[in-house]
């Protein structure tokens, strides 16, 4: 089985309600839980970036369903590499929004907004990586 690990961001087509945000996330961890795939999503002032890991075909698959989705503009792959263990094995799917720990983890990274067209895939990986260590549950 050959693992990856795909990060990419988009605009939300529309400002997202948490009430969008619980539904996208028990859908999600429906299916991620089905597909054997696990990831991180963070959404702030309608940026979405997300990691997605699993089996290389099934994340290609779930890349394509997420580009199609109209919930999302300007979709791009910020990484995507063959890795040999998940780094978000824990979560389903796992999910950060605008908080206090959300802006430091973004300072510390020299990001003065969350703005993730403006991230390097590394500061991107990181981000997502220290957030799912301060993960909140909605």
């Amino acid at each position: 089985m050959s693992l990856v690990r795909l990060v990419y961001y988009s605009r939300a087509s529309r400002e997202m309600s948490l009430a969008d945000l619980k539904s996208i996330l028990e859908v999600a961890r429906d299916n991620n839980s089905e597909l054997e795939v696990c990831g991180m999503l963070a959404y702030e002032k309608q940026y979405f970036i997300q990691a997605l890991e699993g089996e290389r075909s099934v994340v290609n698959e779930l890349y394509l369903d997420i580009a199609d989705d109209p919930r999302h503009d300007e979709i791009t792959i910020i990484s995507y590499s063959d890795i040999t263990k998940p780094c978000f094995e824990k979560w389903k799917m796992g999910y950060a929004g605008s908080s206090a720990e959300f802006h430091k983890l973004l300072s510390e990274l020299g990001q003065h907004e969350f703005k993730p067209d403006k991230m390097t895939a590394d500061q991107a990986e990181q981000f997502l990586r220290r957030l799912a260590s301060h993960q909140s549950t909605i």
